[in-house]
């Protein structure tokens, strides 16, 4: 079987090449997508994440000296700011997850019938 070079041949060929990428782009997405819902990537502890580097050194706890609330209230709130700030990052990773199996199973429902349309062409166009 001889293939035809004619500018119909090659935009089908040309067309199916690059549905057949989106829907191996979007098949990559739902796969990691899937992982991520799956296996969630664990979050940084804010406190740890960057640290911050004063000029001024300063001993663990010594920046709340001056404070007129307790020691125990201030450690309950860090714990309390620091749980929430993970509990804030665990639903933006499912978020993000969500949004990435969305946005991989669109790219294969738009590229599959279009490269099958164009696929199924292709042996028609020879045959002309």
């Amino acid at each position: 079987m001889r293939i035809k070079w004619g500018i119909h041949n090659i935009y089908f060929y040309l067309v199916c090449f690059v549905t057949l990428i989106m829907i191996i782009f979007g098949i990559t997405q739902l796969f990691r997508a899937g992982i991520e819902l799956l296996v969630p990537v664990p979050g940084m502890s804010p406190r740890n994440a960057y640290p911050i580097r004063s000029p001024y050194p300063m001993e663990p706890g010594q920046q709340w000296q001056n404070s007129q609330l307790p020691a125990s209230i201030i450690e309950s709130e860090l714990q309390q700011q620091e749980e929430f700030n993970q509990s804030r990052q665990q639903a933006y990773n499912v978020h993000n997850a969500i949004q990435q199996l969305f946005r991989g199973l669109s790219f294969f429902l738009v590229a599959f019938p279009v490269y099958l349309y164009h696929w199924r062409k292709i042996p028609l166009l020879e045959k002309e």
